[in-house]
């Protein structure tokens, strides 16, 4: 790993304050008229008839080249379902209707996409070229204002039927298409910083709602791992397109921070990537510093969790102490 890389690493939980802290906290004053339920709420109302497994849907890579919803779907799996909202409109869009999805980035436009964005308009699509880059859900890369008329469509259809767990650092605009399309929704804070220190945003956000804080990982990937085991009580949690990294071969530009890291280091962009022998596929992934740095808060957090965790993506970086690295069907024929 490059000097570069460490650094970044090491910087990770500062610079996403940096850049997120101060919106996380507005919005979370913005919510604040919305909040009728939380998380504790939502524990509360769990039933046991689905059982005490979960599997959880985050959007990476391996999701779409191993389809692994295909694999949920004919194996008649009865257990919960909880997707980051990423991975939603894939789920709906291939028959699967999550029960939960969950959304926590408070990024002011682009979160809402995922939901269907009624507001969105052409110049703001034209001027952000996220979806025409990431690997989250290719689908959404062409024809983009075609793509998220079908998504208001399919989410407005299955709205009602999905609990939406919402983080009070989400946009007005995530609130809103969550509202409209029927979703109750259930809400939580991340804990942004430490609660204890001084100045703290996470104890301010607090003072401020009273809403249950819960550690996310940084991620809704991890912050949907969170609820399964911690919230509704899941024994067995099997993850899916939880990677953290890129498949081989993947252009540099259509990474998720590619943008942000090289507007800081230019010509020595490369040398923030970082490559993962996974000695389970006996394959190469790689990584950048965001998500490096999110992998090993999830294996901190894993081997404290009080639950079995399965990594079923077949694919991506997230492998360790905690983690049982298994074939998605050995998990579904389990359970």
């Amino acid at each position: 790993m490059k000097k570069l890389a460490r650094e970044l690493i090491s910087r990770v939980p500062e610079l996403t304050v940096q850049r997120a802290g101060e919106m996380a906290m507005a919005n979370a004053h913005l919510n604040k008229p919305y909040l009728e339920k939380t998380v504790a709420d939502l524990a509360e109302e769990v039933s046991t008839e689905t059982g005490d497994s979960a599997i959880v849907v985050a959007a990476g890579p391996s999701l779409h080249l191993n389809d692994s919803i295909s694999k949920i779907l004919e194996s008649g799996y009865e257990g919960t379902i909880i997707c980051a909202d990423g991975a939603m409109g894939h789920c709906l869009r291939n028959g699967l209707v999550p029960d939960y999805v969950l959304t926590l980035d408070p990024h002011p436009t682009r979160i809402s996409r995922w939901f269907g964005d009624s507001e969105i308009g052409l110049v703001e699509v034209e001027e952000d070229d996220y979806f025409r880059r990431q690997d989250l859900d290719p689908h959404l890369r062409i024809d983009e204002v075609t793509r998220n008329t079908e998504l208001i469509e399919i989410v407005d259809r299955h709205g009602p039927q999905i609990k939406a767990v919402v983080s009070t650092s989400a946009s007005q605009r995530v609130t809103k298409r969550c509202i409209d399309s029927g979703m109750a929704i259930y809400w939580w804070n991340p804990l942004l910083d430490d609660f204890e220190a001084p100045g703290s945003l996470t104890a301010q956000v607090f003072a401020l709602n009273n809403v249950p804080c819960l550690a996310s990982g940084g991620n809704a990937g991890t912050a949907s791992w969170v609820i399964a085991h911690a919230v509704l009580g899941m024994k067995r949690v099997a993850l899916v397109g939880m990677d953290f990294s890129y498949a081989p071969g993947t252009p540099l530009r259509n990474t998720q921070y590619y943008n942000e890291i090289e507007e800081i280091f230019g010509d020595q962009t490369e040398d923030a990537f970082i490559s993962v022998r996974n000695p389970h596929l006996k394959q190469t992934w790689y990584t950048d510093p965001a998500y490096y740095w999110y992998r090993q808060s999830f294996l901190e957090m894993a081997v404290l969790a009080d639950c079995e965790t399965y990594n079923c993506s077949e694919g991506g970086i997230l492998f360790g102490k905690g983690i049982n690295f298994t074939p998605l069907m050995e998990f579904l024929n389990a359970n």
